[in-house]
This record gives structure tokens, sequence and C-alpha cells, in this order.
């Protein structure tokens, strides 16, 4: 706003211009009362719209120094346009300007010796271009700030983003500033811990062999740092180091599960040897043919006697048994899907029981076949669950007892709801609980005989036919394995 005490050769209007300064001040006290009160987009035009009215008073009422005060308006043209919207300003400055031209016009008619038309038309010139400027320097701002908005708002978005992938990251992340405090941390390296990393945290405070190798690294960034555990008992980490320059030193501190290497080290070999046992397969297949057709071929003698048809008939279960697991390792192997019928449970667990037990027979006082009264029907693969079940007996009759007693194995059917449950138990010592998570891993077997496949295949079986496989302790000793196989009495019905 400008000054209204314009200096004036009439003394005529001093006293009217003095009313005049007065209202303009007190209009000028209640914006600033009315600002400071609540705030508001409409205060900027009442204010604009009282210096106008001013202008426009003065307009008519001076005679002669009227020029001043049209060049301190220059000031309120520059606000309109940083200020207003581009048709707000532009009806401004035509008000203005008009102002201008009556003014003009009052001075031609009272003949005034300063209606000068060449300076009228250079001040509405002025208005034009000041307020034209100052639009455009509002548009340039205005297209800044967005732009300045939208940068701000995807680096936001990025910073979020990047954030998220941290935590969700499988290794564990920590940065650190130049003096080793934790300045940002991921889920994953609280878990490898088992500790919570706090923000402004000393890495030594953390772990202390961290910090010891993060110093070592740095005195010899060349050297690779050593894996080391965060806690007793806690898996094997391999640390990694990087330093990141940015406003200041910070580092990047990366902490990888061996755990992880492992597993994909086991898939590469289990791949390896899937390819093994099915080259095998094909190898023993042949000869597997020749047993069967010449067990056939005396099977049909008439000068075979009772026993030796009893030894050949054992031979033929066998070989066909042994073709079986032949097809169940190649079907693994090319990750071939289950072909599952509706099986009566008791029935095929006597009938697997007692094929055992032809070949077994001393096994006969060490085994117990639970069932129940009321058929059980299941849906299964029926090379698949031969399969399984003949894995889970082998262990409990090897590893189901303890020293110098013999084994006591319980096979059992019960109905979870409409679930059909096979139990295998024993009472052996058990599986201790840090070896329980790695039950049904691959290569893992604490025999020095066995290769640490059979309950991995056993579980793959299951899965393949939709079934759960799962372990738990006996109170009182003995370990119990149960298959939770598919309903399929519903089918069953649904058939009939």
């Amino acid at each position: 706003m400008f000054s209204p005490f314009i200096p004036t050769p009439n003394p005529v209007n001093l006293e009217t211009l003095q009313v005049l300064s007065g209202a303009y001040l007190f209009s000028a006290a209640l914006l600033l009362v009315w600002d400071r009160l609540n705030p508001h987009p409409g205060q900027l035009i009442a204010g604009l719209g009282v210096d106008m009215a001013v202008f426009a008073a003065l307009a008519w009422l001076l005679q002669s120094g009227f020029q001043s005060a049209a060049l301190m308006m220059l000031v309120n043209m520059a606000a309109a346009g940083l200020l207003l919207s581009q048709r707000r300003s532009s009806v401004l400055t035509l008000m203005a300007i008009g102002l201008l031209f009556a003014h003009y016009l009052m001075a031609r008619l009272r003949d005034e010796a300063d209606a000068d038309v060449v300076q009228m038309l250079m001040l509405a010139a002025s208005y034009a271009a000041t307020v034209l400027f100052c639009q455009m320097l509002a548009n340039q701002a205005q297209q800044s700030q967005t732009l300045a908005d939208t940068r701000g708002l995807q680096l936001a978005e990025m910073a979020q983003m990047n954030e998220q992938i941290i935590k969700c990251m499988r290794s564990g992340v920590i940065l650190l500033d130049r003096h080793h405090r934790v300045l940002l941390s991921n889920e994953a390296a609280g878990q490898l811990s088992r500790q919570s990393v706090q923000h402004g945290q000393r890495l030594w405070e953390f772990s202390e062999e961290l910090d010891n190798r993060l110093e070592l690294w740095r005195k010899h960034p060349e050297q690779r740092p050593e894996a080391l555990s965060l806690y007793e008992g806690g898996p094997t980490v391999i640390p990694r180091f990087v330093s990141i320059a940015l406003n200041e030193l910070n580092y990047l501190v990366f902490l990888e599960d061996s755990r992880i290497f492992s597993g994909r080290a086991d898939e590469l070999q289990l791949a390896n040897l899937g390819r093994l046992s099915a080259s095998i397969a094909h190898e023993i297949r042949n000869p597997l043919t020749a047993i069967s057709y010449a067990q056939q071929l005396l099977a049909e003698s008439e000068t075979t006697n009772e026993s030796d048809r009893r030894m050949l008939e054992i031979i033929g279960n066998q070989s066909k048994r042994l073709n079986g697991i032949i097809e169940n390792i190649l079907g693994l192997a090319r990750r071939q899907t289950a072909n599952p019928q509706i099986l009566e449970i008791n029935g095929f667990l006597a009938n697997l029981v007692a094929e055992h037990l032809s070949t077994h027979p001393d096994d006969r006082a060490l085994i117990h076949l639970q069932s129940i009264p009321a058929p059980v029907h299941a849906l299964f693969d029926r090379s698949h669950l031969h399969q399984i079940v003949t894995v889970l007996l082998t262990n409990a009759l090897v590893y189901g007892h303890a020293p110098h007693v013999p084994a006591e194995i319980r096979i059992g059917v019960r109905m979870d709801g409409r679930t059909p449950v096979i139990d295998i138990s024993d009472r052996g010592p058990g599986i201790a609980l840090k070896e329980r998570g790695q039950l049904f891993m691959p290569f893992y077997t604490t025999s020095h005989h066995g290769a640490g496949l059979g309950l991995y295949i056993a579980k793959q079986l299951a899965d393949a036919n939709q079934a759960q496989l799962c372990y738990e302790t006996i109170p009182g000793g003995g370990s119990r394995f149960s298959l939770h196989l598919c309903d399929g009495q519903t089918l069953l019905d649904d058939h009939r």
C-alpha cells in the first residue's frame, strides 16, 4: 500500500485529503487485525480493493500532483500480478487504466496545464507491462513450485519404497555413520541376532565381533571379512561392508545367512542327484525286467514244487515293489503329478504289513497294526502311499528303539474330524528339538549309514498328494509320524 500523504497546492482539498488519509489508515489497521485473527485469501483482494478505492478518490480530488500517486500505484499493480490470478489482476489493471483515462478527461475539461496524454499513456503502458511481467514471474514460480512438489513427492515415495524393500530383504542390512552409530536397520538383522537394533546404538553394543570386523575391513578393505555368529548357537552369518560417501562417510553392513547358501547348494546337489537317480533307475529297470520275466517262466513250470512257488511269489512281489519305487523316483525327478485313487486304508495297511512280514518274518512280534472297525477311505496314489509308509516303518524299526531293546512299532488309523490319519509310532529315544527343523530337509541325517533322503522323498510324495506329513513326540518317550490324508469318503458317496 502506498502513502496517501500527497502534497497538493490546492488548499481547498486539504481537509478532505486528511479525512481520506485517516480512513485509509483505519482500513489498513482493520485488515491487519483481520489477518492476525483469521488469515484468509480474501484479505488480499480486500486490501487491493481499498487501494483502488483510495486511488479513485485521489483521481477525483487532485487537480495536480496526481502523477506521483499514479507512479506509486505501480507497487500495487506488481502485487496484483504476483499474488492474484490472471483474470483478477487483469481486471484490476483495467480499472487502474480506466481511472487514468478518467482523470485525464477531467483535467482536459478543467483545462489544466498538466493534462498530458503522453504521460497518461506511458503510465497505462507501465501498469500493463508491470502486471504482465509479474504474471509471468508468478506462473514460473508456480510451475517451479509444482515441479518441486512433484519431485519431493516422488523422492518421498522412492524413500518409502527403498525403506520397505530394505525391511523385506532376507539379508540383514544396517546403515552406520562414520562413528559406527546405527542410522537404519531392517527386521532380518534383528532376526539374525535375536535382538532389536536401536537407532543411534553403537555397533559394538550390538555385536562387538561385528564391530571388530568392520574396523579390520576399514584398515584392509581387500580382505574378505570372516563369518561369525551373532549369538550363541545362532546361524553362521557372513558380513559384507560397503562405504558410502554422501554428505559424510557412512557404512552399509550386509549380513548374509549362511543357511541360504547351504540350501542353494543342497538344491543343486539334489538336482544332480535326481538326474543321477533317474539314470540309475533306467539302468536297474532292464535287469529287473529280466528277473520278473524269469520269475514268470519259473512260476509257469509244472515241475516247480510248492515251496519254490512260494519263493517265486515273493520274488515277483518284491520285483513289482522295486519297479514301483523306480517309477516314483523317476516321477519325482520329472516332477510328475500323482495319480490319486480312492483307497480303503485299513485293508491297504494290512496288505502292506503282510507283505513286509513275508520277507521279514522276525519283525512279526515288533509290529502292531491297530485299525478301526469302520472302513476308512482316502484319496491317494497307491504306489506313493506304499513308499511313504514303507519309509516310515523302516525308519521306526531301525531307529525307534533303545540300544539292546526290541522295537515296538504301532501302525494305527484314526479320524481327525473327516480327515483320515495314519499314525506310525515307536518307543525310541525320539528326535532332539534342534534337529526337528531339518527333519524333512534333503541330505540331513544323524546316521552314518543313511543318505538323508528317505523322509525328504516321503514329504515330497505327501505334498504331491495334497497330504500333510508331520512329526510329534509321545509323552513318556517315543516318536510319532502322522500322515493326514485327503478325505475319500465324500467322493465315494458322490460317486455312488
